[in-house]
C-alpha cells in the first residue's frame, strides 16, 4: 500500500474515531428527564434541595418527582410500571414481598453493573443491608431507609426513679415491676394495627437462634419456625413482659404515634423501636439506646437490622445510566449531609463521624453500625414472604390477648412460612 493511500485511511480512521466520541459525547449531554416516585411527604424540602442540587451540577438532566403515600404506591406500582407511564427511579419497599414482586415480574433492572462502576456495595454497612436489597442473588437495590432495632431508654428519668437500664431479661421482668410501683408505664409497646410485632419478635428470635441461624432460614430456607428457641422468643416478649406488667393497658388498641407520645412526655421509660425524634421532642431528657436485654439460652445481644426501603431502577427507564448517576449522587457527600441534617436521620453507610456535624443519638447509631464487636441479626418481615407477614400480624395479637399460645404462634408461623415459599 502506498504512502500516500495508508496517510488517508489513517486519517479516514481517526475521522471516523473522531465523530464516534462526538457522537457518543452529544449522546451523554442530550436532554434527559427522570420521573422519581418516592415517599418522602414529611422530608418535601430536604429532597428538593438535593434533586436541585443534582441538576444544577447535570444541567442536561431533569428530574421530576411524584411523592406517593406508601399504600398509594403499592397500589398503582405494578401497573403503572408495566404499562410504561410508571417511573424511572422508585424509592420503594425493599424484600420479597415488595420489590421482590417487581423484579420476579421483570419490572426491575439489576444493579449489579453500577454497583461495580460506582463502588455501592463497598460503600455499605453492615453485610446485612447488602442482603436486605438483593433478590436471589441479584443487587437490585441501594438502600437508604435502614433500620437499627432496639431499646430506647430515658436515661434522665430512670436515674431520678433509682433505677438502672435493664441488660438481662430477668432484669426487663423486675425494671417493669419497680418502675410500675414508681407510676411509670415501663415500656411504651402498642401493637396497633399489629406489624409493630414484627420487630419486637425479630428481636428475641434473633436472639434466641443466633444471626447466622436466622440468615440461613431466611436466604437459605433451612430450619424451622417451630422451634423451642422460638418458642421462647415469643413467649419472652408477648407473654412474658405482657403479665409482668411491661406494657400499657390494651396494648392491641395502641398505634405507633401514640406509643411514641407516652416516651416523649416521661410517661414511660423504655421504648422500643420505633422512635427517633428526640431532638425536637425530648430536648430535656438525655435518652439511650441498647439491644434487647440478654435472654437466657440465647446467643447475646443482638441488634436487629434491616433495610426498609431502597432506590430501584425500572426496566423501562429511558436513560438508565442517568438513573445510576442520579442514584450515585443521593449518597454523595453534599447529599449525605442534606440527609442527615434533621438530626434524626441515618443511614447504611460507612461515615466519617468526624466530618459529620451529628446530633448524639445520629452518632451512636452510626457507631453501633460500624462496630466490629456487634452482632447483627435481620429485621424478619422485610425478608419474610406475605403470608408469614399475615400470621405475625394477627397471631401476636392474639397471644398478647391470651387466646393464643406461644406454641400455636409457632407452628402457625412455620405453616405459613411453607405457604409463602410454595407460592413463590
Amino acid at each position: 500500500m502506498s504512502r500516500s493511500r495508508l496517510f488517508s485511511l489513517s486519517l479516514f480512521l481517526l475521522l471516523a474515531l473522531a465523530g464516534a466520541l462526538g457522537a457518543l459525547s452529544g449522546r451523554a449531554q442530550e436532554p434527559v428527564t427522570l420521573l422519581v416516585w418516592d415517599k418522602f411527604t414529611d422530608d418535601a424540602e430536604t429532597v428538593d434541595q438535593i434533586v436541585a442540587n443534582f441538576m444544577a451540577e447535570n444541567p442536561h438532566i431533569t428530574v421530576i418527582r411524584e411523592v406517593f403515600e406508601t399504600d398509594q404506591m403499592r397500589d398503582i406500582v405494578n401497573t403503572a410500571i408495566a404499562s410504561g407511564t410508571g417511573p424511572d427511579v422508585i424509592y420503594y419497599d425493599a424484600g420479597p414481598g415488595y420489590a421482590g414482586l417487581l423484579a420476579d415480574a421483570g419490572l426491575l433492572l439489576p444493579l449489579t453493573d453500577y454497583a461495580v462502576e460506582y463502588g455501592w456495595t463497598e460503600r455499605i454497612t453492615p453485610t446485612s443491608a447488602v442482603e436486605g436489597s438483593t433478590l436471589d442473588g441479584v443487587f437490585y437495590g441501594m438502600p437508604l431507609a435502614f433500620d437499627l432495632i432496639g431499646i430506647f431508654y430515658n436515661q434522665t428519668l430512670i436515674d431520678e426513679a433509682g433505677l438502672t437500664a435493664p441488660r438481662t431479661f430477668d432484669e426487663l421482668i423486675a425494671f417493669c415491676g419497680a418502675a410500675r410501683e414508681q407510676g411509670y408505664i415501663p415500656v411504651a409497646f402498642g401493637n396497633n394495627p399489629g406489624w409493630q410485632a414484627f420487630h419486637q419478635f425479630s428481636m428475641t428470635a434473633n436472639q434466641m437462634i443466633g444471626p447466622e441461624a436466622m440468615r440461613t432460614l431466611l436466604f437459605e430456607h433451612e430450619g424451622s419456625w417451630n422451634t423451642p428457641e422460638i418458642v421462647t422468643a415469643i413467649a419472652a416478649y408477648f407473654v412474658d413482659m405482657r403479665d409482668a406488667g411491661c406494657f400499657p393497658d390494651d396494648v392491641n388498641a395502641i398505634g405507633s404515634d401514640d406509643a411514641n407520645a407516652l416516651f416523649y412526655s416521661g410517661q414511660a421509660l423504655l421504648r422500643p423501636w420505633p422512635s427517633g425524634e428526640f431532638v425536637q421532642q425530648m430536648p430535656d431528657y438525655e435518652v439511650g439506646f441498647m439491644p434487647f436485654p440478654e435472654i437466657e439460652g440465647g446467643h447475646g445481644p443482638v441488634w436487629v437490622t434491616g433495610v426498609s426501603s431502597a432506590w430501584f431502577i425500572t426496566s423501562g427507564a429511558e436513560d438508565p445510566d442517568a438513573a445510576a448517576a442520579f442514584i450515585d449522587y443521593l449518597f454523595s457527600p453534599a447529599a449525605i449531609e442534606l440527609w442527615l441534617a434533621d438530626g434524626e436521620g441515618t443511614m447504611p453507610i460507612e461515615l466519617d463521624l468526624e466530618a459529620y456535624d451529628l446530633a448524639p443519638m445520629q452518632e451512636k447509631t452510626f457507631a453501633i453500625l460500624q462496630s466490629e464487636d456487634a452482632q447483627f441479626g435481620y429485621n424478619i418481615d422485610v425478608l419474610a414472604p406475605a403470608p408469614f407477614n399475615d400470621m405475625m400480624r394477627s397471631g401476636f395479637q392474639l397471644v398478647l390477648a391470651g387466646s393464643k399460645t406461644p406454641e400455636q404462634q409457632a407452628a402457625d408461623l412455620q405453616a405459613a412460612w411453607e405457604d409463602g415459599l410454595a407460592a413463590d
